[in-house]
């Protein structure tokens, strides 16, 4: 019985890890991970730099080593202007800076996970005034 209480207390341990890092972060996720988005500022304007910052996780097993992020209107069917550049801290959280909306409306976040099955992409939608 304890050693089945503990398998399944391993078994959680990567959807604990994976709880939302504060009250302003935002989640999206996929079939096989969970990514937590936060925006620097909290509500970015038009033509305004601003940060991601980000905690990414595999559902099962360890945090994925390759993680890409962009933002697109998918309406307008393009991108920003600027390219963002992501690194990757030591406690295994990302800092994406260099995000700038050029025009209001809807936006969308895609963080790209690479796993040995594929590529999963997460998507976290957002209006821009």
């Amino acid at each position: 019985m304890w050693a089945a209480l503990a398998l399944g207390l391993v078994a959680a341990l990567p959807a604990l890890a994976c709880e939302a890092p504060g009250a302003q972060w935002q989640r999206a996720e996929s079939a096989n991970h969970v990514a937590w988005l936060a925006l620097q500022p909290l509500r970015p304007g038009v033509g305004a730099e601003f940060v991601l910052e980000a905690k990414v996780c595999a559902r099962t097993g360890a945090a994925p080593a390759t993680v890409r992020f962009d933002a697109w209107m998918p309406a307008h069917r393009h991108g920003m202007n600027t390219r963002a550049v992501a690194t990757r801290r030591a406690d295994g959280t990302w800092r994406a800076e260099g995000f700038l909306f050029h025009m209001p409306g809807a936006w969308q976040f895609l963080v790209e996970v690479d796993t040995a099955g594929g590529r999963e992409r997460l998507t976290l939608d957002l209006e821009v005034d």
